[in-house]
């Protein structure tokens, strides 16, 4: 298991970004861990919420101790990252270093442009000797980010790369870390891309034994665009499909979105997006998925079923996906839909196990797949509503 999934004792591991000052009360972090999930991600470190989340169980990924938190921005800062951050910066850091095991890490870097994954790397080596118990968390861009315009000489961009796959690649190559987290935004980001991208990084961990973990879209940029519970669902059971064994909500409160969009606003009061969270967390720590998920190994992610009658925003990545290769050496797997599905693939030891998800159309809630696997004489048949998914273990 990882270092992540030790701090969350086992469990699925669940985080919510951002948590509002106004929130840090008894009643607004008890609300928080209420929600099921173990972890903040991008918040400061300090009392009386470092306090209150020992109280209920809930972990850190802080902003405020190691800063300033770099974010690689629009490129035009891209390698100025060691210069903002030297080393000798975390030997100072380890002198007033918090002491409460709520803190569980750093939060050292966002969206980061690829000109600095060297340093960064430097700094995540240098942070892991110093705090051998703490967790260095770096999250990347989604594929929709900017690339040089003209030639990889170019350094305003946001990805410092030609291509999203070679950015991924170099990260992979640059920076000694367990995982590549990177934060995804379909409903307001670029719908189109959102497979690839989820396929791009389920392929580089899988091939470089990393975890992938995913940040999603909890809340909207405009109150008419909450995210209805399917579409929060379709998200999760997706990124499980390539293999994800961390989700993280973005966000918990305001942070970007508009107020009423995230799970509860300033006031502390839920919207309905803290219930549809509430939700698929519970989900995440079935189990039926939970810790079960995490000791199955990513093989690869298909497409079945009526692709053509599919919603013509998701038709062409599913057509995409579509085209992969199939895994070698690997049982015969033979499924069946209605409707297009998503079916990842997944390994642990001599057992099979498929997570097979509704992609049909992430616009419609009434949607309904009937699907059948059939694998070594085995049969097994699943009504999955819209966005809706199932983890099928064979023996």
């Amino acid at each position: 298991m990882s270092m992540l999934v030790d701090l969350c004792k086992g469990r699925y591991p669940v985080g919510l970004f951002y948590f509002a000052k106004e929130l840090w009360t008894d009643e607004g972090v008890k609300q928080a861990a209420e929600t099921g999930a173990d972890f903040f991600v991008a918040v400061e470190s300090s009392e009386p919420f470092v306090s209150l989340c020992e109280k209920y169980g809930m972990g850190i990924l802080s902003t405020s101790n190691a800063t300033p938190m770099w974010w690689g921005g629009d490129g035009e800062n891209a390698g100025g990252y060691a210069n903002q951050f030297p080393l000798e910066r975390l030997d100072e850091v380890k002198k007033v270093y918090p002491k409460s095991p709520a803190i569980w890490g750093d939060y050292l870097v966002d969206e980061p442009n690829s000109k600095d994954f060297l340093h960064i790397d430097k700094v995540a080596k240098r942070y892991k000797e110093l705090f051998p118990d703490k967790l260095p968390f770096i999250n990347l861009y989604p594929n929709y980010a900017s690339i040089p315009k003209n030639t990889g000489e170019e350094v305003i961009s946001q990805l410092g790369n030609m291509s999203y796959a070679e950015h991924i690649g170099q990260y992979v190559k640059e920076i000694d870390l367990p995982y590549i987290c990177f934060d995804y935004y379909p409903f307001t980001g670029v719908f189109a891309t959102y497979l690839d991208n989820l396929d791009i990084v389920a392929r580089a961990c899988r091939d470089s034994d990393k975890e992938m973990w995913v940040i999603i879209q909890t809340g909207a940029w405009k109150a008419k665009d909450i995210l209805d519970a399917y579409q929060l669902d379709w998200q999760v059971y997706l990124c499980l499909a390539y293999g994800a064994k961390s989700i993280i909500h973005a966000s918990y409160s305001k942070g970007w979105w508009d107020e009423t969009t995230s799970c509860v606003n300033l006031a502390g009061e839920k919207n309905p997006t803290y219930e549809y969270a509430k939700n698929i967390n519970s989900v995440l720590h079935s189990s039926s998925i939970g810790s079960e998920f995490l000791k199955y190994d990513y093989v690869y992610t298909g497409v079945y079923g009526d692709i053509n009658s599919s919603d013509e925003r998701i038709k062409p990545q599913l057509e995409k996906q579509n085209k992969s290769e199939k895994p070698k050496n690997f049982p015969d797997i033979k499924i069946e839909s209605d409707k297009a599905v998503v079916a990842g693939y997944f390994k642990k030891d001599d057992q099979f196990a498929f997570m097979v998800v509704n992609s049909h159309n992430p616009f419609d809630s009434s949607v309904i797949a009937n699907v059948k696997l059939e694998m070594n004489d085995k049969k097994v048949e699943l009504t999955l509503e819209s966005g809706q998914g199932k983890f099928v273990i064979f023996d």
